[in-house]
């Protein structure tokens, strides 16, 4: 099997119509914009799981292969319940807070979680609260501290995600408290004869993110 290294993802700028082929490995685990390396207009890329689906099918001749049908088995028996499951699944459906500036009022699952740490949004100092457990470092809770190990192997460090939407990259910033928005947290406000964009967690006004550079 090929290494992230080795496989390759080729694309078109939707800018300047130029065809791009970057390595695998280059392209960060989440989605990403960065500028074109032929036009530096910014364009958005899949992240790195989607690109390899997408490397799939052009390799394909653009249609995934059909998989093939299994012949009918015999049921099999049932297992003993596994405790580790049962810990794993308790562990997804906990609900996070942190407790700091900028995050109030808002509350996460692991997913979001390992979004937060991963881009830089929450530290190993910050204060984050399980379920209705007291707050405490980040890097004591022991389903956290895996990310935050997770997070120094990763070679890549990605983009700013919105603080809301863990999901979707960050295009602005609250002035006031420095917390990351999507253009939905950021929407434009209507003052007068002008329109400004407008901090949807505390109403305040918010500048625009740079550009990351295609590295």
């Amino acid at each position: 099997m090929l290494t992230d290294s080795e496989l390759h993802y080729s694309f078109t700028c939707p800018n300047c119509a130029s065809s791009v082929t970057i390595p695998l490995a280059k392209i960060p685990p989440v989605q990403a914009r960065f500028g074109c390396p032929k036009c530096a207009r910014p364009m958005d890329f899949p992240s790195r799981e989607e690109a390899r689906v997408y490397i799939s099918l052009q390799a394909a001749g653009g249609a995934a292969p059909a998989p093939e049908p299994e012949a009918p088995s015999a049921p099999a028996p049932k297992a003993a319940p596994d405790p580790a499951v049962g810990e794993a699944t308790a562990t997804s459906t906990k609900v996070y807070r942190v407790e700091k500036k900028g995050f109030e009022n808002d509350t996460y699952d692991r997913r979001a979680m390992r979004n937060l740490i991963r881009s830089g949004g929450i530290l190993e100092s910050d204060p984050v609260g399980a379920d209705t457990d007291p707050a405490r470092p980040a890097i004591e809770l022991p389903e956290l501290k895996s990310l935050f190990d997770l997070k120094k192997t990763s070679r890549v460090q990605p983009p700013t995600v919105c603080r809301k939407h863990t999901n979707e990259l960050a295009h602005y910033t609250c002035t006031g408290t420095g917390r990351p928005l999507c253009e939905a947290c950021a929407a434009e406000r209507k003052y007068g004869g002008a329109s400004v964009r407008v901090c949807d967690h505390c109403g305040g006004t918010v500048e625009e993110l740079p550009v990351a550079e295609d590295r």
